[in-house]
């Protein structure tokens, strides 16, 4: 789900990671920690890191949609 953020239209992600190089100095790193289910119906687990710390981890049916969501995670925690 796109946020707005004044007439901008942005997404978790891009946001998140223009919060966290401005307050932390750091760009978010995702990384993929599980795959679970067969291939045309596998779940990923994504692991969201600021200076090698676990901010977040979410789930998708994609590894975007799961970045995505981990993304959204973060920004509730940073607000």
């Amino acid at each position: 789900i796109p946020i707005m953020v004044g007439q901008n239209l942005k997404d978790a992600k891009s946001l998140f990671q223009e919060i966290a190089q401005d307050k932390d100095k750091f760009t978010p790193i995702y990384k993929v920690v599980k795959e679970k289910g067969p291939d045309h119906a596998k779940i990923f687990t994504v692991a969201l890191y600021i200076d090698k710390k676990e901010v977040s981890q979410a789930d998708g049916r994609s590894k975007q949609e799961a970045e995505e969501n981990a993304a959204k995670l973060a920004l509730e925690k940073y607000q």
